[in-house]
């Protein structure tokens, strides 16, 4: 049974003031009050089942879906994606479990369709919430292999939330937070659902993807926004010759920015670019502003420390102590630079380098739109670039940089990289496709 110390009123931990705004729902103005309202009153019609895979494209209505499952005191499934074969295998693994959509197609299986119609509520008393159980199941990308499953607790989104605003400075800030990352993403989910009922900040329910749909959110604004997203979608922007509204603030993850990349960035939205750093396992907890210091700093109480040849991480909003996949180089101040992922580290000829390391190098390279390096055998790499440039003039460059036991063998062109939404490239696709172009010659 859970103690006095962990059973939580809803309305008391999402804020004192009801009347507070918390989300931009096309003209309308979601207040907290009617979020809780819309959330009790789909609670109260869903199927009695143990699990809900929430596939709702819009914010509001993933965040009404996410909040009705815990007071159904039922689990959140959150997907990487809204695939009919990652949908059917969640519900073929997941026995008792059922769809909550908002988009018909998305339906398979028992579904239940979200609407946000239900303002009224129903007037029931809200039950207690336990901050210690289980309320969701997020699945890692499955971009280096099979997506695995990672329980969390409210006590770790919450606390999670607020080192973060508190890091940022965004507790009391009434930004419009605008953005591109699917709310079943854990940085999708840390970001417009627990930061915004931890602050003052109202995000827009939108999932804008492409350049012009992004700037025509940005310049329908009264005021410049937050704008979350990822390195991918950035870069894009960037290339987007078209005068962008200024930002309040931009916020980035996924992957690790080029110093180049942020000083385009900050410059094109005039206004800083910060970085958090985490994972689906650990959920955020380090910062950092690139263009003043390369270094990441841990969130207040977070450590990072070695352990054998590995890196851990504990303390802060974190349970249990996780081993890290990332390489890392500490300094005596607990900041740290990322060294890659232990699995991209790469020997050739005796000689060591990163994949991660040498990614940032071809992306640096003017003309490059985008590119990625990959290990064939343990004495040759391939890169597959989208460029106008020559293969000829790709591997001049990157022999100002690298050493020549890391030039790619073979070098391809392609139309595109296979990318899933958050711009993450998916291993069995890519090395799928190099498997066609190496046919194809």
């Amino acid at each position: 049974m859970p103690s006095d110390q962990t059973l939580i009123s809803l309305p008391k931990i999402i804020g004192q003031n009801p009347d507070a705004p918390f989300s931009i729902h096309g003209n309308r103005t979601i207040t907290r009050a009617e979020l809780l309202c819309e959330a009790q009153a789909l609670s109260e019609n869903l199927p009695d089942k143990a699990f809900a895979i929430n596939l709702c494209r819009n914010r509001f209505h993933f965040s009404i879906a996410f909040l009705a499952v815990l007071l159904r005191g039922q689990i959140n499934l959150l997907p990487p994606n809204r695939s009919p074969r990652m949908t059917g295998s969640l519900l073929s693994l997941y026995e008792q479990s059922y769809c909550l959509v908002d988009t018909p197609e998305d339906a398979l299986g028992t579904s239940f369709l979200v609407t946000g119609n239900n303002l009224d509520g129903s007037g029931n008393p809200l039950p207690a919430l336990d901050i210690d159980k289980i309320i969701s199941l997020s699945f890692t990308s499955g971009s280096t292999g099979e997506p695995k499953a990672i329980a969390k607790t409210w006590r770790e989104f919450q606390l999670s939330a607020e080192l973060a605003l508190q890091r940022l400075g965004l507790q009391d800030r009434p930004l419009r937070m605008l953005s591109t990352v699917p709310p079943q993403h854990m940085y999708g989910l840390e970001t417009s659902l627990f930061w915004p009922l931890f602050s003052a900040l109202c995000v827009d329910s939108s999932q804008p993807f492409y350049p012009e749909d992004i700037r025509r959110i940005m310049d329908a604004q009264a005021q410049p926004c937050l704008l979350v997203s990822t390195p991918s979608h950035l870069k894009a922007c960037c290339r987007f010759d078209v005068s962008w509204p200024q930002a309040a603030l931009l916020l980035s993850s996924t992957a690790p920015l080029s110093l180049a990349l942020a000083k385009r960035v900050e410059a094109r939205f005039e206004a800083p670019l910060w970085e958090i750093f985490g994972s689906t396992e650990t959920l955020s907890f380090a910062s950092r502003r690139l263009v003043e210091e390369e270094k990441w700093q841990p969130y207040r109480g977070i450590e990072i420390l070695p352990a054998g040849d590995k890196f851990i991480v504990k303390g802060g909003h974190l349970r249990d102590t996780i081993q890290l996949d990332d390489r890392f180089e500490l300094d005596s101040r607990g900041l740290f630079t990322v060294q890659g992922r232990s699995a991209d580290l790469v020997k050739i000829a005796g000689k060591r380098n990163s994949l991660t390391a040498l990614n940032r190098i071809i992306n640096e390279i003017d003309g490059i739109e985008d590119a990625v390096f990959l290990q064939l055998h343990q004495e040759r790499l391939a890169a597959l670039v989208v460029s106008k440039l020559s293969k000829a003039q790709i591997l001049q460059e990157l022999q100002q940089s690298m050493d020549a036991v890391f030039l790619p063998r073979p070098l391809h062109h392609v139309q595109r990289l296979p990318r899933n939404e958050l711009g993450k490239i998916v291993k069995s696709q890519l090395q799928q496709l190099l498997k066609e172009l190496e046919l194809g010659q």
